[in-house]
């Protein structure tokens, strides 16, 4: 089996096992931090991608557990999604319900 193949599988296989493990918190920690369940589960999702991303910088000798560290890059992504000019101008008291009412109103 090439060795390149068998590098991918074991991270497929550690990053299924952090998504079944810690995804639950994960998206809970997204939601209380960003208040909407659709960004939330963004946030999760990049998350994931993320960790998929640099699982190779990941050492599980040092003092992070693997919460901690998935933790981490969580609340940096939540912090970057509100960061983003569309989070900061979107009105959240307004129910989605209402969002096209208010937003056609608002061109009038």
């Amino acid at each position: 089996m090439d060795n390149a193949l068998l590098a991918s599988n074991v991270r497929e296989d550690q990053i299924r096992y952090l998504m079944v493990a810690y995804g639950t918190p994960v998206l809970r920690m997204c939601y209380a931090y960003l208040k909407d369940t659709g960004m939330a589960e963004d946030a999760a999702q990049d998350t994931f991608i993320k960790a998929y991303q640099r699982l190779d910088r990941f050492d599980a000798h040092e003092a992070w557990s693997e919460k901690a560290w998935l933790m981490r890059i969580a609340i940096n992504t939540c912090k970057n999604y509100r960061r983003s000019a569309w989070f900061r101008h979107v009105d959240r008291t307004v129910a989605s319900d209402n969002l096209a009412h208010t937003i056609r109103s608002g061109f009038r």
